[in-house]
């Protein structure tokens, strides 16, 4: 058969690849970080199984959306770019290794491996070299031999006579022309020119099989992927002097490049289970295809828990890690608390058991959950797959596989460093459970990186908490030493001005001078007098208090007397169903009038305060297994639409001696006040606010609390 005829046949064949362009793009834009989702959905909207794949995902049952989808664009933006970028790459690119099973004589894993080597190689290569487009070169090297799977596809009775006789690569071009009148680079080539691809690279692949000598006078794009080829091969590392006229990287620098690549499609090949010198070491259902994919998509999975920000962030990305790559419906959280001592629910705002799960909690001392066990023990537990024990499930098990809606969970340690921060509860059947048991290399790193991304920002956030903690506490203690030492020689002093008016008549001229420095004298003292309030903010006992009835009080009051004269609008929004708390109310009326002035003083052209009050419903935490409740917290908020705060100054908002306003009345110690008291009430005390945005100042406080000692 000609040459021609061969090209012909493989045209009108449906096993002819096509588009590799869209990989290409979806390679760079993952690389810029900078793609819109306009662009991506351009991208994907060019590849039909593509956009079959997506649709399929956003439908399926654990997404339970509240209606269908069928916009590209609408499944990017509600899975999430990096979500969708991934696994675009790895659909699209693993199309060009789908290849049949109907010639076992063909290794397919060493086929993949040198590949996908070649193309490491060539990236590395045009970086060193400075090029401007090196994924061009990594899909060139990666695609260098596709004309081999492509007359493998279309002609596999001729090409299994050529791999009976387990030719070496030079045999197997000899027979290629033999046979078809044409070979693997002749139709790598072609298909390149087919696709629309740089011609340099067409010309690159064309000539890889060609001697050095020749290579020497070729362009530099050939001349890349000739060497990428090379130090491909099992035998490069030996044979560099060859190659060394046509580069001028160092023999050293190529040896690191080899030896890097290696590294890198070794670990690949053994995430997969795949043997590149011979057949694949796992017997999965799935096929190579799949592998590659699912790996693909956990890599991506793991670069954005690196990138996430919050610990919610980074929960909500190995939930969807784990739904793509395992198909695992499901997805709860239990987190540890290591100050209360038990596991508190999450999961997504997306699950429509949300709600519920938040409010669920797990002490530690029952040793007859499986979450507990899991977390105690760090070793996945299930109910499925497992050896039968004699013991019934704990009633919080049962509870969980129910909302869960699956035949069983698999509960996956969250921990890094021998330190546990949670467990990952999944919601599988018998399959997915197999499924998950074969690929615990991945699943065991998966929860390991979770588990580190957790304990990274619990440290910062902690460390952070401490810090400011730490500052106020030392500015405290500077206090109470700042006034001992002064009201001591103050003392002294004021008794010297009486003892010496009483000396004196009464009309003597010096009278009007000890009566100006006794003034300031007391003004000092009530100076000394705030900071004793910040330092030690008195609080009296704890009693249960209706925070809707104080904040409602305490407004009216400024109304007549701040607000109003000022022009200033109030607001108050309650929640009905807010509990008494248990706290001081002296205290918490001082901490009210504080930020309610503020904010006033702030508004100097008139404005909005509101006070906002609610239960904060997911901080109740029901022990399941005990039968008992935790109250939760509430939260008051109060805020204004005035000018907001410098973000310089809301650094150190909270610490003694800062302030916005101006004048010598002002001490700057209203907010050092309002946080020790707040802290006094076991609360917290956070301030949000953007300039020409307003500010807002949010109070969290226990419902059943008492007084620290």
């Amino acid at each position: 058969m000609t040459q021609k005829k061969i090209f012909e046949k493989i045209r009108q064949s449906n096993d002819l690849p096509h588009l590799p362009q869209v990989m290409l793009k979806l390679i760079k834009a993952c690389n810029t970080g900078q793609t819109s989702i306009d662009e991506l959905t351009d991208i994907i909207s060019t590849e039909p199984s593509l956009t079959s794949r997506l649709l399929q995902i956003i439908g399926s049952s654990y997404i339970n959306l509240p209606k269908a989808v069928s916009s590209i664009k609408t499944a990017v933006v509600y899975l999430g770019i990096d979500t969708i970028r991934n696994m675009a790459i790895s659909t699209s690119a693993m199309r060009f290794f789908n290849f049949s099973e109907t010639i076992p004589e063909f290794n397919i894993g060493r086929f993949w491996g040198h590949s996908y080597k070649c193309g490491v190689i060539a990236r590395k290569v045009a970086e060193e070299n400075n090029f401007s487009n090196p994924d061009e070169f990594f899909l060139a090297g990666l695609l260098h031999d596709i004309g081999r799977l492509v007359l493998l596809q279309n002609f596999p009775d001729d090409y299994r006579a050529i791999l009976l006789s387990n030719p070496t690569e030079k045999q197997t071009i000899v027979a290629e022309m033999a046979l078809f009148d044409t070979d693997t680079p002749e139709v790598s080539a072609w298909l390149f020119n087919q696709w629309h691809l740089n011609p340099l690279m067409a010309d690159a692949v064309r000539f890889i099989n060609e001697t050095v000598e020749q290579i020497e006078s070729a362009l530099t794009p050939v001349k890349v992927v000739f060497i990428s080829n090379f130090l491909a091969e099992p035998t490069a590392l030996g044979n560099l002097p060859d190659i060394l006229s046509l580069t001028d990287i160092s023999p050293s620098r190529l040896k690191h490049i080899t030896i890097g690549a290696a590294q890198e499609v070794d670990e690949m090949a053994k995430s997969l289970g795949i043997n590149m010198d011979g057949v694949q070491e796992t017997t999965c259902e799935t096929s190579l295809t799949s592998e590659i994919k699912d790996l693909s998509l956990f890599y991506g999975t793991l670069q954005n828990l690196l990138q996430a920000r919050e610990i919610g962030a980074v929960l909500d990305v190995a939930e969807n890690g784990f739904k793509i790559v395992f198909n695992v419906p499901r997805v709860f959280y239990f987190l540890l608390d290591e100050e209360k001592e038990m596991l508190t629910g999450y999961t997504s705002s997306k699950d429509k058991s949300h709600k519920i799960i938040k409010t669920i909690a797990l002490p530690l001392s029952n040793t007859s959950s499986l979450l507990v066990k899991c977390l105690k023990e760090q070793t996945v537990q299930a109910t499925l797959n497992q050896p039968t024990s004699s013991l019934p499930l704990a009633i919080s098990d049962t509870q969980i596989i129910r909302l869960l809606e699956a035949d069983g969970m698999y509960c996956v340690p969250l921990y890094s460093l021998e330190k546990a921060s949670g467990v990952m509860v999944l919601g599988v059947d018998e399959k997915t459970a197999a499924c998950l048991d074969d690929n615990d290399g991945v699943v065991n790193l998966f929860s390991k990186q979770t588990g580190a991304c957790i304990q990274r920002l619990r440290f910062y956030n902690d460390l952070s908490l401490n810090i400011h903690e730490k500052k106020m506490e030392a500015y405290s203690t500077l206090t109470d030493k700042v006034i001992h030492e002064i009201n001591n020689p103050l003392s002294i002093i004021k008794n010297y001005i009486e003892t010496l008016s009483l000396k004196l008549p009464d009309k003597h001229p010096v009278q009007e001078d000890l009566s100006v420095i006794g003034e300031e004298m007391n003004r000092i003292a009530g100076l000394l007098d705030k900071l004793r309030q910040f330092s030690k903010p008195k609080i009296d006992g704890f009693e249960p208090v209706n925070i809707n009835r104080l904040c409602q009080s305490i407004l009216e009051i400024l109304k007549k007397s701040i607000l109003m004269p000022r022009q200033i609008e109030t607001a108050i929004n309650i929640d009905p169903e807010i509990p008494d708390i248990k706290t001081d109310p002296n205290g918490l009326k001082q901490v009210f009038i504080n930020l309610v002035k503020n904010a006033a003083e702030a508004l100097q052209a008139g404005g909005k305060i509101s006070i906002t009050t609610r239960f904060l419903s997911d901080s109740a935490k029901i022990m399941i297994d005990e039968k008992r409740r935790i109250p939760g917290s509430v939260e008051i908020v109060i805020s204004d639409n005035g000018p907001g705060i410098d973000e310089k100054i809301k650094e150190t908002l909270f610490e003694p001696y800062t302030t916005t306003k101006t004048g010598t009345a002002n001490s700057g110690l209203g907010l050092s006040i309002v946080h020790s008291i707040v802290k006094e009430l076991n609360g917290t005390i956070t301030c949000r606010s953007k300039q020409g945005m307003g500010t807002r100042f949010i109070i969290i406080l226990p419902v059943s609390s008492s007084k620290q000692r």
